[in-house]
């Protein structure tokens, strides 16, 4: 099975991830397909739906972010984007305030995470001298869930069929100064 048709109980992931966006209004799903793309539709095809679903097939895999630039003229406001092997319990009404307040092109969700490294961690300089020492340190950061709040302007400064992942759309931005 293609991931987006994992099943989680009585539905696959993919319709659990479209059930928690329309919590929130969400009456227009598109889904961007390239693996086993005939299947999904087939599935999909036979569910009965609240709401619209449109099929956008990559011919060639173009990235987290390339496919994106099949949605030209598609889509026109604010969107959120998930990968379809994600299930988040977050606030998204919270999500879009933050990402309107802000003046963001890309939002990124992310989790918190807490790591411990279970040996002591030692420092040295360039002649082997030690320099600091760590016992079993831990370290906290955000890591990127795969959900995205995003402007559509994103999608129509990507060029046609390019390969792009979505964080490298995002170092384009932030390298113009953009949020």
């Amino acid at each position: 099975l293609p991931k987006a048709l994992i099943p989680i109980g009585d539905y696959t992931i993919t319709e659990r991830i479209i059930k928690s966006f329309q919590r929130y209004g969400c009456k227009e799903v598109f889904m961007i397909l390239n693996h086993k793309a005939n299947m999904i539709k087939a599935y999909f095809g036979e569910l009965e739906k609240q709401y619209k679903m449109s099929f956008i097939e990559e011919e060639v895999f173009l990235g987290t972010g390339g496919g994106l630039s099949l949605l030209k003229g598609k889509v026109n406001t604010t969107f959120f984007l998930s990968n379809c092997d994600i299930l988040l319990n977050a606030d998204l009404e919270c999500i879009y305030k933050t990402h309107k307040m802000k003046g963001n092109k890309i939002t990124f969700v992310c989790a918190m995470k807490d790591v411990q490294i279970p040996y002591g961690v030692i420092e040295t300089d360039e002649d082997g001298f030690v320099k600091n020492l760590k016992e079993k340190p831990e370290f906290s950061f955000l890591t990127n869930t795969g959900v995205y709040m995003i402007e559509p302007e994103v999608i129509d400064d990507l060029k046609e069929d390019e390969f792009i992942h979505l964080p490298d759309i995002a170092q384009r931005y932030m390298a113009k100064g953009e949020n």
